[in-house]
């Protein structure tokens, strides 16, 4: 079974939902026609309340078109997430953490280099530094443009919750 991944008309690519080349090569569709390199965008998902987002964050979703999130993240955060975008939660990729995050790597770079916007979408108010910190080496070393999308602090976000009530 195959998904079609669709950006402003255009076909980026088909996408295997179940099969070796789905497991072989993560699920990431390629864009072998792309012009522009793609970026990465690595952001948390806060508190998991969708109207605590940073009205970046939102933009930076809407316009995402791979997303690689940690489980959980609140389904009502993803519904900002194009359908025709690629949606992966990479905890189900069932490997050990070290090995886990050298494939998030791989993914975060491939999906990059094929030209797509990509966001990573960590749980929580923001990354860890350590967790940050390999990433960004990664990409850096990759080559590969990325962005930290800030959201608001949780003392933040608890104020804003408390004052829409």
């Amino acid at each position: 079974m195959l998904h079609c991944c669709i950006s402003g008309g255009r076909l980026l690519g088909l996408l295997p939902l179940e099969g070796p080349l789905a497991q072989a090569g993560g699920g990431i569709a390629s864009n072998p026609g792309a012009a522009m390199k793609g970026k990465v965008y690595l952001m948390g998902a806060g508190s998991g309340d969708p109207d605590l987002l940073s009205a970046q964050a939102v933009r930076v979703l809407r316009a995402a078109e791979v997303v690689l999130h940690d489980d959980p993240v609140s389904p009502e955060i993803l519904e900002f997430v194009p359908a025709s975008a690629q949606v992966r939660n990479v905890h189900k990729l069932g490997l050990q953490a070290n090995s886990l995050q050298e494939k998030v790597h791989s993914l975060l770079i491939a999906a990059a280099r094929d030209g797509h916007y990509v966001v990573r979408l960590k749980t929580g108010d923001a990354l860890s530094a350590a967790q940050a910190d390999d990433e960004t080496v990664a990409l850096a070393e990759a080559g590969v443009d990325f962005e930290m999308i800030p959201q608001a602090g949780s003392a933040v976000g608890a104020a804003a919750g408390a004052n829409s009530r």
